[in-house]
């Protein structure tokens, strides 16, 4: 899988390092490096209030760019993510993420993974090289959506307590959770964050098929639902949709970039336009 995906996303990986998208990949992140005396006109949010209370004299922070940058991929594998069509949506974020853990490592950028399901792990700090990145992209395909509920939470609140500098955090889930917009505004105020919410097309244009037996993924409860009447199927595919009104409303409360990625179809676009000179944030 890993060999089929490196031969399959050479040409993609180009794409991602060319010149449009190069801007998000390096040089994000700011280091503090030294200080100077205020004087009039500076920023005072850059005061260093600490030293002005050691001494009593305003000084104002230094920082440097720093050209390598952190990237840690929040991977959702709940139960919820064995579905989509053609392929699960946890296929998909399992390519996306080995991807961009590519790019990452040829960029000489450091990379991490934090995956979930009702539970925190597999987790394997950020570092750097291509052997690093091949242990993440073999954790990455390792996974089997399971468990019986979707930490997202734990998962975002995990995330800011292991990164300890700014970072570029990348989360691919459904979103189909509770509770995960409060810590998601707390890892967005200190670190880039980019979600990629993964959609199927079924779950807003329903196949008439029927009486059909529905099942709940995770919690595993079963109900008769007739996709044959239009109402029915009509009532179906707006709740999903305010779903997906919620889920974008709480992105943008937070500052989130949203990628939406399909199960059918190709995702460089969305990819393109996310990361991009013109959509992305520097």
């Amino acid at each position: 899988q890993v060999r089929t995906l490196a031969l399959r996303g050479r040409r993609a990986t180009d794409t991602l390092l060319g010149g449009e998208i190069r801007s998000v990949f390096r040089g994000t992140g700011m280091e503090f490096t030294d200080v100077r005396p205020y004087t009039e006109g500076d920023d005072v949010r850059h005061l260093d209030w600490n030293l002005l209370a050691r001494t009593g004299h305003p000084y104002i922070k230094l920082y440097t760019e720093t050209r390598e940058l952190t990237l840690l991929l929040v991977v959702d594998y709940s139960r919820s993510t064995a579905v989509g069509d053609p392929e699960p949506k946890a296929a998909r974020a399992v390519e996306i993420a080995a991807l961009l853990a590519m790019v990452a490592a040829q960029q000489q950028d450091r990379v991490g993974l934090l995956a979930f399901a009702d539970r925190i792990g597999p987790v394997i700090p950020p570092g750097r090289g291509h052997r690093h990145a091949f242990g993440v992209v073999q954790a990455l395909f390792a996974l089997t959506p399971g468990g019986t509920a979707t930490d997202l939470a734990g998962a975002l609140r995990a995330a800011g307590a292991m990164l300890k500098r700014r970072a570029l955090v990348v989360v691919l889930s459904d979103f189909l959770a509770s509770g995960w917009d409060v810590p998601l505004k707390g890892l967005a105020a200190r670190h880039e964050v980019t979600a990629i919410a993964l959609d199927d097309r079924r779950e807003t244009a329903l196949p008439d098929g029927g009486w059909v037996t529905l099942v709940a993924a995770e919690r595993g409860t079963t109900m008769l639902f007739d996709s044959g009447d239009v109402l029915a199927r009509r009532r179906a595919e707006s709740a999903a949709k305010r779903v997906r009104f919620r889920r974008a409303a709480a992105l943008a409360a937070a500052g989130v970039r949203e990628v939406v990625v399909r199960t059918e179809g190709e995702y460089m676009t969305a990819l393109r336009a996310a990361f991009g000179r013109q959509g992305g944030r520097r």
